[in-house]
């Protein structure tokens, strides 16, 4: 009884549950993630993926299993999110997949999930002008940069005076903020060098007379730099759209502001904006902006011979 009862914990030993896997791909993502994307899959493996079938045999899942466990993601959840937790289960499959301990990943069978893309709403020169009249003091300074570089929220909370060169007028970002942990930007490609133009520079001058004397470009009250963007966006960036009779947008909204009128001024090629932006390619200006692309609508000249040797 005795050997039968230690051939049995064995073989129970050898089972590869989702929770191995799961802690196996957590893993992976330490060294390769910045903290906010980290912490973000271990929310959803512990409290997305666990409970449900954290204690099950890998290779005992089915499709239908996962598509069920989908569905029922999709009552309480946008199809945004769901896809987020999707391409995690996903990862952690992958995981038993080169481990060989399941021939197939199940979610390659699942019906591709559409994800219905945020409108961009970009403001107008004009209600521009009227929030950077009306605001006061560092936030009417934090709204200028946001207007006039493109950079994310998380960006600029993270800017350090030591990364602000007024003589070389140039702004180097290699940080990013979000839910009081600082780490590198989004992407490889967001670690750029952005231009200070003409009409920013009295806004970071004024700003270095407040803050100068601080590490971080924008403090709040103590001091201190703040905890992410939220928490201004919760407070100030509410009122001055209020204050300005604007509809509410987000924050982010700025960033899209840039990137529109840059565009649509037709003094810069579609590669300065995106090296500007931190894209890596042109290509999310082309699938965000088409319609704004003034440079990229040159009236086509019918007259060239495309295969001329003079051409």
């Amino acid at each position: 009884m005795g050997v039968m009862t230690g051939t049995l914990s064995l073989q129970k030993e050898r089972i590869k549950t989702v929770r191995y896997y799961a802690e196996m791909f957590i893993e992976s993502k330490k060294q390769t993630t910045v903290p906010k994307t980290y912490n973000r899959y271990a929310s959803i493996i512990e409290h997305g993926i666990l409970p449900l079938c954290g204690n099950m045999a890998i290779k005992d899942l089915k499709v239908s299993d996962v598509e069920k466990w989908r569905s029922e993601l999709l009552q309480r959840f946008t199809a945004k999110t769901v896809k987020e937790y999707q391409s995690v289960f996903r990862g952690i499959f992958q995981k038993a997949l080169h481990d060989e301990e399941v021939g197939r990943n199940p979610f390659d069978a699942l019906d591709f999930l559409k994800v219905k893309k945020p409108t961009v709403v970009p403001f107008m020169p004009h209600e521009v002008k009227l929030i950077l009249e009306t605001a006061q003091g560092w936030f009417k300074n934090y709204l200028a940069l946001g207007f006039m570089t493109g950079m994310r929220v998380g960006e600029i909370v993270a800017l350090k005076w030591e990364n602000v060169n007024l003589e070389k007028r140039e702004i180097f970002v290699c940080a990013s903020r979000s839910q009081g942990v600082e780490g590198t930007t989004k992407t490889q490609s967001s670690i750029r060098y952005i231009p200070i133009i003409d009409t920013l520079v009295p806004f970071l001058e004024s700003q270095k007379l407040l803050s100068g004397d601080k590490e971080y470009v924008f403090v709040n009250k103590c001091g201190r730099v703040f905890y992410d963007y939220k928490t201004i966006g919760s407070g100030q960036w509410v009122n001055i759209l209020k204050a300005c009779g604007l509809a509410h947008r987000r924050m982010y909204e700025m960033r899209h502001t840039c990137a529109t009128n840059l565009l649509m001024s037709g003094k810069y090629s579609v590669n300065e904006i995106a090296s500007v932006l931190g894209h890596t390619t042109p290509q999310m200006l082309f699938e965000r902006y088409t319609r704004n692309i003034s440079a990229e609508r040159k009236p086509f000249n019918k007259t060239i011979d495309i295969y001329s040797a003079d051409t």
